[in-house]
């Protein structure tokens, strides 16, 4: 009879290989699935090869503790359909910090109470999830929904803005994942990501969150929505510029000084531009991020000196 707890190297590759591909976790249907026995993975247990990361998923011991790896065993844990969602698929996608526990959302018939994990329950239409790597996830735009829920809204803007500027989704895939979520129990953020949106009118689009950050201040001052990515063009009709923010028949535009793209390497060709727009008939305000602090008395004030002429 051969020895139940012997050395199957084709049942460990193929489980070694699912736990690397999955942040060292690896759950006991799929180690089962790789050709392990129940009492072989206790015994791994035993030895310490691998430890319970929860009642049926382990982790391969060695595998570094990481905040994917708590989502990766969150999502195993979970019943069929569990995903990844809220600040956790924000922080999947790059767009947010990760929380200290990971949020996930499971069905909503399912009982998903588990360890170290903050539960949600959904029902998730195949249009709202993804795969990131390994981790099951909600879809950016289904995210906004789920994150509405959760932050202020400062931050819900911030998350819109970063989203939208990235082109993980559009406006109209916002709207049609609100349409999909419905006004279901816990759905009461979707009044203010509504709100979130509305700078986003139809127009190029921004070069950057923090342009959208500028346009929803200047909003929020009550100055006239202002166009993006404003094209200044000669009197013969050649292309001159193109400038952050504006309003054509003014000649007012904005430029958003951010040390990555206008950093002193390239002051000299922003004198030059700048010469070149104002030769024109143009005013061109350059903005910092501290003139959107407070109140941003200053920036106001010019703009309404200059809007008003």
């Amino acid at each position: 009879m051969p020895d139940e707890l012997s050395e199957d190297p084709t049942a460990d590759q193929r489980a070694d290989l699912v736990a690397c591909e999955q942040y060292g976790a690896i759950s006991l249907a799929q180690a089962r699935d790789a050709g392990l026995t129940p009492n072989q993975v206790r015994h791994r247990v035993r030895t310490k090869r691998w430890r319970r990361g929860t009642r049926a998923v382990f982790v391969v011991g060695g595998a570094p503790s990481t905040w994917q790896q708590s989502v990766i065993v969150a999502c195993l844990a979970g019943p069929a359909g569990t995903a990844a969602s809220h600040l956790t698929g924000a922080a999947v996608y790059g767009l947010w910090d990760p929380p200290p526990a990971p949020h996930v959302t499971v069905p909503r018939t399912a009982s998903g109470r588990f360890r170290a994990a903050i539960v949600h329950h959904a029902e998730l239409q195949p249009a709202d999830v993804s795969v990131m790597g390994a981790v099951p996830c909600t879809r950016p735009a289904r995210i906004l929904v789920e994150c509405a829920e959760l932050l202020g809204h400062e931050e819900l803007c911030e998350l819109v803005d970063e989203v939208l500027c990235r082109r993980l989704t559009t406006v109209d895939g916002v709207h049609q994942a609100m349409a999909r979520a419905g006004r279901s129990p816990g759905r009461k953020g979707l009044i203010d990501l509504e709100r979130a949106l509305e700078v986003w009118t139809p127009g190029p689009r921004p070069g950057s969150p923090a342009e959208m950050r500028l346009a929803r201040c200047l909003v929020r001052w009550g100055f006239p929505p202002p166009q993006r990515q404003v094209k200044i063009h000669d009197g013969r009709g050649g292309f001159v510029a193109r400038v952050d923010l504006g309003w054509p028949k003014r000649r007012v535009g904005l430029e958003y000084d951010g040390e990555r793209h206008h950093g002193p390497r390239q002051r000299p060709a922003d004198v030059a531009r700048q010469a070149r727009v104002e030769a024109l008939g143009w005013e061109l305000v350059r903005v910092r991020s501290d003139d959107l602090r407070g109140r941003g008395t200053k920036l106001r004030t010019t703009l309404a000196r200059l809007l008003a002429a």
